[in-house]
């Protein structure tokens, strides 16, 4: 009958499995904080971050804010290492009074509040607002660039097909637009990482008022 392992060999054994042991538990440990530290740095790529969502519509000259519920806002507000998604939709997509609109060959939904409060050295109510604003129909598209952060956003009236309907479809919504005409609307990303108070502006020629479609503090990070 062959002897058993002795009292010592046994000892040894456990003892090599316990080191094995404290050996996986302090690699995963050490994986666990590398993760962690991973999820959480403010320089890494991979951190879980709030996002906060903008609608932006860009109209002859100007900008319209609005939250994730489509809700108008003065300018947009986030704090500091906060994910920023921005849609930049074109006003020539949203058509609520498809008649006057199509009368007058404008936008006129957002586009009367540039005639309402004036565009470079033109005053309010200025009749030269509405020739420059018909002037200019065939330079739809706009851009909004975040001046201090280097981010722009592009919208793309043309790459929409206008169908049966032509250019005056009508659509009431924001929402409509992003379900019905999403290729014209701009999309961007970003990490809010430099506080401050930014403005924004057209990089897109898009008629007499493009030197005016600036937002002075419209992308204030806190």
């Amino acid at each position: 009958m062959l002897p058993g392992p002795s009292k010592a060999g046994l000892r040894a054994r456990w003892v090599t499995t316990l080191e094995r042991h404290r050996v996986v538990a302090l690699g995963a440990l050490m994986i666990l904080i590398a993760v962690s530290a991973l999820l959480s740095a403010d320089f890494s790529p991979y951190k879980l971050r709030p996002v906060k969502t903008f609608y932006v519509v860009a109209y002859k000259w100007g900008y319209v804010f609005y939250d994730s519920q489509f809700n108008e806002i003065p300018y947009m507000s986030v704090n500091r290492g906060d994910e920023v998604e921005i849609y930049l939709i074109p006003a020539s997509q949203i058509i609520r009074d498809p008649l006057l609109s199509a009368r007058m060959n404008s936008y006129v939904e957002y586009e009367n509040r540039t005639r309402w409060h004036g565009i470079g050295p033109l005053p309010p109510n200025d009749p030269r607002i509405t020739e420059e604003i018909v002037a200019s129909h065939d330079l739809p598209d706009h851009s909004m660039f975040i001046e201090g952060y280097n981010v722009v956003v592009f919208t793309c009236d043309k790459c929409v097909k206008t169908g049966g309907e032509g250019e005056h479809r009508v659509r009431y919504s924001i929402r409509q637009v992003l379900e019905e005409a999403r290729a014209s609307v701009g999309y961007v990303r970003f990490v809010a990482d430099k506080t401050g108070s930014f403005d924004v502006y057209c990089t897109v020629y898009c008629g007499f008022g493009h030197p005016y479609q600036t937002v002075k503090g419209a992308f204030i990070v806190r």
